[in-house]
């Protein structure tokens, strides 16, 4: 939302996911503009002020004081609004999002005493920060191939928005103690804070996520336990604090990372355990198997979910056995008939489009019956039917026996599916307290990786840093 006051032009932004806010006012219409061409937003709303003029008329036009910033917002979608900015924009917010009329905003407004005014509109095109055909990208020249996404956003925030002395200072030292680092550096795991809150109070955080947020909390201990590392560390944590608006002690810090990467660790499963292959079958081909398994297993601890897991094994050991005993029989007469012209044809299929696994074949029954090896399986098979009732094909076949222990198998692998959909939610519940953390322990990580790809650039290109 914008707004205008005697103190200049004032620009509100409402994070939904995040539950904060910051007003950051006194802006030039420049500034402001400047600010809107590179942030994201859903929605735009301008304040009723911005139809009030230095001389008291209620026109805002293409024309005269305003008119940049009009020129911007009118190609726009945006809304009016009246009243007081802040309060009604949460307002808006709440109701957009069907947010509760209680539910608290966090004020993260960067003070501006002492920090420099943002770069000019005209200042930022020309240099390259902000994006402009034929000009070269500045911050795509600051860093390396390697840095684009959140690290180059941060660089180009911190052009176009100086920080104070103290933070510019800290930024500083942290890049002369990188160029004289001389052990190895993490991976700097980037997770977009925004992401991280949304994923964790839907409860929509999968495995991978949280090995992802498991990344970045043992990235931080790992520059924590290092001499050199842990000297960078300590003087990112105030532009860290500056981002998130969150102010975190370097020993708390710690602690809590230690404690939600540990109880991750026991939760979720990690690379390397053997304890959950994928169920295989001499008769039944493999890929059925990891159709219905791979989207839970390996997800999470098996001591977590043993009975569901237990349950899964033995319901697939009969199908096995089901299938060996009413299907082999029926591939060995077959074979043994096979070099004659228009002789029989069968073997045991996987239906993927019905999630089962059948008998595929043709002329199965014998001209005359004998008794002969496969007789009385062929005798039990019986059409095969979709989940409709309806009939899948004049080749298909199955038993009562095989489709009994399919179905058992199928409801053992749902109720895995389900347990371990629970286990992932009941972790994403019990972070809901830590968000606050992970948020700056990412926001930590994004910083420390552009930094560091700041100067291993500048190293490469010859620049005295």
């Amino acid at each position: 939302g914008i707004s205008r006051s005697a103190k200049g032009y004032c620009l509100i932004s409402v994070l939904e996911t995040m539950k904060t806010y910051s007003a950051e006012e006194g802006l030039t219409e420049e500034a402001i503009v400047t600010k809107l061409r590179i942030c994201r937003y859903h929605h735009l709303y301008l304040h009723s002020s911005l139809r009030n003029n230095s001389s008291g008329t209620s026109r805002w036009g293409e024309f005269g004081e305003g008119g940049l910033l009009w020129g911007e917002c009118n190609g726009k979608s945006f809304d009016w609004f009246d009243g007081s900015p802040i309060d009604e924009l949460l307002c808006k917010v709440r109701e957009i999002y069907g947010l509760d009329e209680k539910t608290s905003f966090r004020n993260v407004t960067i003070s501006l005493e002492g920090r420099p005014q943002p770069l000019y509109l005209g200042t930022a095109t020309q240099i390259g920060v902000i994006p402009t055909e034929g000009i070269p990208s500045l911050p795509k020249m600051l860093l390396p191939p390697n840095c684009a996404g959140l690290p180059s956003m941060y660089i180009r925030d911190l052009l176009l928005n100086p920080p104070s002395f103290d933070v510019a200072s800290a930024i500083q030292e942290a890049c002369r103690l990188m160029c004289s680092i001389t052990c190895s550096i993490p991976e700097f795991t980037c997770i977009p804070s925004a992401k991280l809150v949304k994923l964790l109070e839907s409860k929509e955080v999968n495995h991978i996520e949280f090995c992802r947020i498991k990344n970045v909390l043992d990235e931080i201990m790992l520059m924590n336990g290092n001499t050199e590392l842990s000297a960078i560390q300590n003087k990112l944590l105030e532009p860290a604090s500056v981002v998130t608006g969150l102010k975190v002690d370097a020993d708390i810090l710690i602690k809590e990372c230690r404690f939600i990467s540990k109880h991750i660790g026991e939760v979720i499963s990690l690379a390397g355990e053997s304890d959950q292959a994928i169920t295989s079958s001499e008769y039944i081909p493999k890929e059925f198997f990891n159709d219905m398994e791979s989207s839970w297993k390996g997800r999470v601890k098996r001591v977590h979910a043993e009975e569901e897991f237990a349950n899964v094994d033995v319901a697939a050991q009969a199908l096995s056995t089901a299938v060996t005993e009413d299907f082999l029989p029926i591939i060995v007469r077959v074979k043994a008939v096979m070099s004659s012209h228009g002789s029989s044809k069968g073997e045991i299929s996987y239906a993927k489009e019905h999630g089962a696994v059948w008998f595929k074949g043709r002329r199965l029954t014998p001209t005359v019956w004998a008794n002969t090896p496969g007789e009385e399986q062929i005798k039990q098979l019986k059409p095969a039917i979709d989940s409709k009732g309806r009939r899948v094909g004049e080749e298909w076949f199955t038993t009562t026996k095989v489709e009994n222990a399919l179905a058992r198998y199928h409801e053992a692998c749902d109720n895995a599916k389900c347990k371990v959909l629970e286990l992932l939610r009941g972790l994403s519940s019990e972070l809901q307290d830590k968000i606050n953390i992970l948020v700056f322990c990412s926001t930590l990580l994004i910083i420390t990786k552009a930094l560091f790809g700041h100067v291993s650039e500048g190293l490469r290109r010859g620049w005295v840093l």
